[in-house]
């Protein structure tokens, strides 16, 4: 799905409509949000900002340490996306592309800071006057949610230490979990980091 933001009389307006790439300029476009995106719709943003958009592979393979190029008229970021489950936390790639001062985002899971930041575009458009403003509104959103993931952890840690103290039997439902919330700290840590 493809969800193009662009300025149209002092307002920022959504459309899905592909085509309309066709009638707009570089002036005219934020940001364009690819979500599971088809070929169809990776070939019309390759075509309108005349460069090539990298494929969920090859997001993936790029080690942690070259998660970042640029050209000189590009520039190219992947990074993860921590998605919390009821037991257990998992991470999805996401890329970005600022060419021209225009956003591309390229994912394949829905993500609360993008639907947030969607809403946002719309309803304070003169915050976010370029591609590189939301994508800075993105980070910062990601941070935040980052910090909340961290807290709740902090909360589950300290009940498991009270367990602890208080003698209370440590079955092997108690390890598991605790082993759990082991797996989960790593991974936000590996998140922190990115």
């Amino acid at each position: 799905m493809i969800e193009i933001f662009y300025k149209s009389k002092g307002q920022v307006l959504p459309s899905n409509e592909m085509a309309l790439l066709n009638d707009l300029g570089w002036d005219d476009v934020l940001w364009i949000d690819l979500f599971e995106p088809t070929g169809e719709e990776k070939r019309s943003v390759e075509e309108f900002l005349e460069t090539t958009l990298q494929s969920r592979a090859q997001a993936e393979e790029i080690e942690s340490s070259s998660r970042y190029s640029e050209t000189e008229t590009t520039i190219f970021a992947n990074t993860n996306f921590l998605i919390p489950g009821p037991d257990d936390y998992s991470m999805e790639t996401v890329s970005f592309i600022i060419s021209e001062s225009i956003l591309v985002t390229i994912r394949q899971v829905p993500l609360r800071t993008f639907t947030d930041m969607q809403r946002r575009v719309q309803l304070a458009s003169k915050l976010y006057p370029t591609g590189y403003h939301i994508l800075v509104a993105i980070l910062e959103n990601r941070i935040d949610l980052d910090a909340d993931m961290i807290e709740l952890m902090s909360k589950e840690i300290d009940n498991y230490s009270k367990k602890v103290n208080a003698g209370k039997n440590v079955n092997e439902e108690f390890l598991l979990d605790i082993n759990q919330l082991q797996e989960n700290t790593m991974l936000v840590r590996e998140n922190i980091v990115d």
